[in-house]
């Protein structure tokens, strides 16, 4: 696990951060719209699929990157970049452009739900991610 992750203090900083920002957000929309558990599984949610993967393409791939003086803010802009283009576009074009069977209702895609098309598309993501990782790593002699 070494050759893919190395955390340093941006990233405890990073961690940090988001965890009292999700605190501060599940307690303020708990008191105001109340169901505490349904704000904890917003936020969970949001983590994993707008979040963890462009972090995991990050750390594996663009670690280095300093765009400005404060590497916990390169961090999470490129993280949401990444996130977006893995995963919201994707999820836009499997959803709302795909093909309909004879113009009635979704007759093939019908059965699939879009929890489980997030699902897949999360798991496709960041397998595809570590597997190119580990083959880059097997090329240069790390693995």
């Amino acid at each position: 696990m070494k050759n893919y992750f190395e955390f340093d203090q941006d990233d405890k900083k990073l961690w940090l951060g988001i965890g009292v920002a999700s605190a501060i957000f599940i307690i303020l929309f708990s008191l105001v719209w109340g169901g505490l558990f349904q704000q904890i599984e917003r936020v969970v949610f949001a983590l994993i699929v707008i979040f963890l993967p462009g972090y995991i393409i990050l750390k594996l791939y663009l670690d280095k990157l300093s765009i400005s003086d404060n590497r916990v803010t390169d961090k999470i802009m490129a993280s949401l970049g990444l996130s977006i283009a893995c995963m919201v576009v994707p999820y836009y074009l499997t959803t709302y452009l795909r093909p309909y069977v004879f113009n009635t209702d979704e007759e093939g895609w019908g059965t699939l739900s879009n929890t489980w098309v997030v699902i897949l598309l999360l798991i496709l993501v960041v397998v595809v991610a570590f597997g190119v990782k580990y083959y880059q790593n097997k090329k240069n002699g790390l693995a």
